[in-house]
């Protein structure tokens, strides 16, 4: 696991932070086996199928390769969160709060309280009320062991109803996630319904969520934010999708209008983006996802760094694709394929990321619906190489079910059988089978492709009724937001 895991971070770095890295290393002195280790795992051209692990062991067999990989992990990161000190103000904050507590451990108390207001400003321009907290608690404490100097009593509880106050603002914050993330887990989790008994249990989380609102947080950026997506969440899953939408406007103007409180990079929007435009993907709304895959393509094109920068290039793709082969527009996926294959682009620095395996996905999903079944073939393959390690990701299972259908289409029979004992074999483990993948697997048993018309008539009406109750369902979205596998088994029975 964690040869796997350094190398998906090796992998994520860019050229500049690969640059960093090795002029660390050089001002090092010792034992270098860990950049050795280091350049083995970069080196793409190295004439064998070997991995680097393999091919570490061989040229130092004397040397422990777990040892060696852990303390590469340990200089990388350092090295990294180094160079998020001087981009992201929260890394830099933390830094603060380090530095405080060392002063005050080395008795500099000046530099001490210096470095805590640093922290405490910086915290509460990003309305970091965790931090802005704990800045102000060991500045009291700090004033209690040397007997508050120059310190009156009224300014020593202002100080103090300053601090109570950001408390309180931290607590409203975590009971708003707790809402949110209560009504995400029954809705998703099939334990509340609309209608019915669990009405009033739906109602009693909108009227808590309502009236932390009203308690002075109301303005802040992370309540506000908080508060609609609580509110899309429910509309989405009630049914009111029109509603949602308008509330994913909203969301968005709120994120944009607070741009001084972004992350740098914005990972944060970009996974609101992710989320609206997933929403919309799985509600069938794709004409509309259209805005929202515009301001994915802007925000790749900003000057950030590499790995955001295509991490956000690789979801406006997968988003555009998905859209323009749910709206039917099979040419138009097409040609954004020719265009990204006539361009130069590097996807090795988001290697093994949901985002690039679901544009793999989307990419041999415009293959197989075009016929192209080596194209697809080969996307695919690409898929399950960089998901070894992400069995559990929906993508993936999407991936193995479209494998399935390509098999059928080839009449490749044979390894058919295998491959779908291998797919229930490999998605037991993870619950109940979705219902699209049962009706999937009786129209490859029943092989409609060989039978008569009189029995397709008849089988197709059943098929109907089926799947109109299966598209109901929420928990069948999840798979049935990647490919409408109605419309091709109803093709199979025309």
């Amino acid at each position: 696991m964690l040869a796997f895991e350094l190398e998906k971070l090796i992998k994520s770095l860019s050229a500049a932070e690969k640059k960093h890295f090795q002029l660390h290393c050089a001002k090092l002195k010792g034992p270098n086996d860990y950049v050795r280790l280091f350049n083995l795992a970069t080196d793409k051209d190295n004439g064998d199928d070997k991995s680097w692990e393999q091919r570490f062991k061989e040229e130092h067999p004397s040397k422990s390769f777990d040892n060696t990989a852990g303390y590469l992990y340990k200089v990388l990161t350092d090295v990294l969160v180094q160079i998020r000190i001087e981009q992201d103000t929260w890394y830099l904050q933390h830094q603060s709060l380090m530095k405080a507590r060392l002063c005050f451990e080395r008795s500099i108390p000046n530099r001490a309280h210096k470095e805590l207001q640093k922290a405490f400003k910086l915290a509460s321009g990003s309305q970091n009320h965790l931090v802005a907290y704990q800045a102000s608690r060991m500045e009291l404490t700090a004033l209690a062991d040397i007997s508050f100097p120059n310190i009156t009593e009224q300014q020593l509880v202002d100080r103090q109803m300053k601090a109570k106050h950001t408390l309180q603002s931290l607590r409203q914050l975590h009971e708003h996630y707790s809402l949110y993330e209560l009504l995400s887990h029954r809705l998703t989790k099939g334990a509340l319904t609309v209608g019915g008994s669990s009405d009033k249990k739906i109602n009693d989380l909108i009227l808590s969520e309502l009236s932390l609102t009203t308690r002075g947080s109301q303005h802040q950026f992370e309540p506000q934010k908080l508060h609609l997506l609580f509110q899309s969440f429910f509309f989405i899953h009630t049914g009111e999708y029109r509603s949602a939408l308008r509330i994913f406007n909203q969301l968005n103007k709120l994120i944009e209008a607070n741009e001084p409180m972004w992350d740098y990079p914005p990972y944060d929007y970009l996974s609101a983006l992710d989320g609206i435009l997933d929403s919309l993907r799985s509600i069938g709304f794709y004409r509309e996802m259209a805005h929202f895959i515009n301001k994915t393509v802007a925000l790749s094109e900003r000057a950030y760094p590499d790995h955001f920068g295509s991490l956000a290039t690789l979801t406006s793709l997968a988003y555009r694709l998905s859209m323009h082969l749910g709206m039917g527009d099979l040419g138009e996926a097409l040609l954004v394929l020719d265009k990204r294959n006539r361009e130069p682009h590097h996807t090795a620095i988001t290697e093994s990321h949901e985002k690039q395996l679901e544009y793999l996905y989307f990419e041999g999903l415009t293959y197989f619906l075009s016929r192209q079944w080596n194209k697809a073939n080969k996307c695919l393959n690409r898929l399950f190489a960089a998901a070894k390690q992400n069995a559990q990701l929906p993508v993936y299972r999407a991936g193995r079910l479209l494998q399935i259908l390509l098999c059928y289409e080839q009449d490749d029979m044979e390894y058919l059988e295998y491959e779908i004992r291998s797919y229930k074999r490999a998605f037991s483990k993870f619950g109940k089978a979705y219902k699209t993948e049962k009706l999937i697997f009786n129209t490859i048993a029943a092989d409609p492709k060989r039978r008569g018309n009189t029995w397709k008539a008849t089988a197709h009406r059943k098929m109907t009724g089926k799947l109109e109750g299966i598209r109901n369902e929420k928990k069948e979205l999840q798979l049935l937001k990647f490919f409408d596998y109605g419309k091709w088994m109803l093709r199979k029975y025309e």
